[in-house]
């Protein structure tokens, strides 16, 4: 194996060294412009190493408050994985080229939550609250706005943020959530000067500082999910990229179908109250974004709402059984002209971005600015042409710009790729707000802007040891006497789903992995005939857990941490 061993501060990608340069190993990455400033991190001090409890409840037992209600806010039994574990901090499941970004700690945890929309939206600037706020209180706060029935009644409107309903000119025409996945607070931290037009609204609006998912696993289909209902995957169930039904792991929406979506959207709730008038649509990556508008014609009483997908060859699609795909967009001009102009930041016309050949290929095109721009376009015709915000019924619309996580996975928050992917996105916000002040009008609208989680930095940075998933898989069957692929039925950055088969039989327990993982360190996590990288020589003995357990203890655990 070779080690990527950037700086804490690096600009530059791992170089020609046999690592991974991103989606394309055809080049390293461009140098960073002279001029530009580098990304502005300060790795924190690393914590004092202490062994986690042998027993797995006591682990559990010994986790801050804080952790615990993440972790239990985002466990649902039965779909949940069936042993939890918490990776010491800031150690995660990944690797050194890249991030990780799922846990229940702050610096994963903390979001940009920016409401503007003069009439509606108080002009204050950054708002810190005295209680905590969560992405279960955007659709609340939506509801207010809409004079609506909330979903659920976990999140909590943010009445700090509305114009008194007495002063409002009615209800906003529109509301447009826009989502920077991958783009939580330190990432923008990282690259301040990145989103002049974010800063903006920031100002001119209301900012909520100190904002949080507030649930744990932090990955986009259960955060998008909780931005929809108002509820967290306790209560909506869906858990993750994978969660488990009925015995089986099944995608969080499969085959784009909202089946696994236990409980109403705000969009469920609201627009059967207009008898289905209102517009309610949504154009993201993935089918993991649907919770943002919830089951479309699959719930009684609901109809096709606009669902448009961006497959993995540029694409659009959605299912048509439960949402609408307007076919107009399909003859959306620009992706060339989008990718030429993102091609010429160089001053070169080569099919590279950033030094990345990956501008002529489909699959990897969508993850670079071209594709912002493109999307931009797709929304703005969207809107148009299905009268979103052109009556008097408020409609809601909702995407997601995939690019900074994609990008963040490929490469890092800290290297250079990143500036330019915010600097796209935030020319993207701007340019949004300004057609709405142009087709809807003025004082007609609300935008949102949000994030679904923060980004690990590079493993070097922060201390991290990225946690090699398969090994320790790999090496769990071999302590249990497993052949491969006999002990655990699928994993996640949160824990493991175990083989129902083996459970049942009692060969092995939930308990008993837990109590193995305790045990395992540092240095049984490197692969067989692979060298510790210098800089985690010193601490090869170290445990990479801080806590492992069933997830049916849960409950008791949680029992056992609150203060008496």
């Amino acid at each position: 194996m070779t080690w990527c061993l950037a700086a804490a501060l690096a600009i530059g990608a791992c170089t020609a060294s046999g690592t991974s340069s991103g989606p394309s190993s055809s080049g390293a990455s461009k140098e960073q412009p002279e001029g530009t400033p580098g990304p502005r991190y300060t790795p924190p001090p690393l914590a004092t190493v202490t062994e986690p409890s042998a027993n797995p409840f006591r682990s559990g037992c010994s986790l801050p408050l804080e952790t615990l209600r993440r972790i239990r806010r985002g466990y649902f039994p039965g779909r949940s994985p069936d042993v939890m574990v918490v990776p010491r901090e800031p150690n995660f499941f990944g690797a050194f080229v890249g991030q990780s970004h799922s846990g229940p700690w702050d610096y994963v945890q903390r979001v940009p939550l920016v409401f503007y929309g003069p009439g509606f939206i108080r002009s204050q600037g950054s708002l810190s609250l005295d209680r905590e706020v969560t992405l279960a209180d955007l659709a609340p706060t939506y509801a207010e706005l809409l004079d609506t029935p909330a979903p659920a009644d976990v999140g909590a409107p943010i009445d700090e943020v509305l114009v008194p309903e007495a002063n409002r000119p009615g209800r906003p025409k529109l509301i447009l959530t826009i989502v920077w996945d991958g783009g939580g607070t330190n990432v923008l931290d990282a690259w301040p000067d990145a989103w002049p037009n974010l800063a903006r609204l920031m100002t001119e609006g209301s900012s909520i500082e100190d904002a949080v998912v507030g649930s744990s696993p932090s990955v986009t289909p259960a955060v998008h999910t909780t931005m929809g209902t108002g509820a967290f995957p306790k209560q909506h169930g869906v858990v993750g990229i994978p969660v488990r039904v009925d015995g089986a792991i099944k995608a969080a929406y499969p085959n784009k179908t909202p089946s696994n979506l236990l409980i109403p959207s705000l969009a469920d709730v609201y627009d059967p109250t207009t008898g289905n008038q209102a517009q309610i649509g949504m154009l993201a990556f993935k089918s993991w974004h649907l919770g943002m508008i919830g089951h479309g014609a699959y719930r009684p009483g609901g109809d096709k709402d606009v669902a448009v997908i961006v497959d993995t060859q540029e694409s659009l699609v959605t299912n048509r059984r439960w949402y609408t795909f307007p076919q107009s967009l399909k003859q959306v001009p620009g992706l060339q002209g989008d990718t030429r102009s993102v091609d010429l930041d160089d001053g070169r016309l080569d099919s590279a971005w950033m030094g990345h050949e990956i501008l002529r290929d489909p699959t990897l095109r969508r993850d670079t600015p071209a594709w912002t721009l493109h999307q931009t376009d797709l929304i703005k015709a969207l809107l148009k042409r299905e009268r979103f915000g052109e009556d008097d019924i408020p409609d809601l619309f909702y995407t997601n710009y995939k690019q900074p996580d994609e990008v963040g996975h490929a490469w890092n928050m800290l290297l250079p790729e990143m500036r330019p992917t915010l600097r796209y996105v935030d020319d993207a916000l701007g340019d949004l707000t300004s057609w709405l002040d142009r087709e809807v009008g003025r004082g007609q609208w609300v935008v949102a802007m949000t994030a679904d989680h923060g980004q690990g930095p590079l493993a070097e940075a922060s201390g991290a040891w990225p946690i090699n998933m398969t090994e320790l898989i790999g090496d769990a069957e071999e302590r249990f006497g497993m052949g491969a692929g006999d002990l655990v039925a699928e994993s996640s950055p949160v824990g493991f789903w175990i083989d129902q088969g083996a459970l049942e039989n009692g060969r092995i327990s939930a308990e008993g992995v837990a109590r193995w993982l305790l045990g395992y360190r540092l240095e049984d996590n490197v692969e067989t005939g692979s060298e510790v990288p210098e800089g985690y020589r010193a601490r090869v003995r170290e445990p990479i857990l801080s806590a492992a357990f069933p997830s049916d203890a849960l409950g008791r655990i949680w029992g056992c941490a609150q203060p008496r």
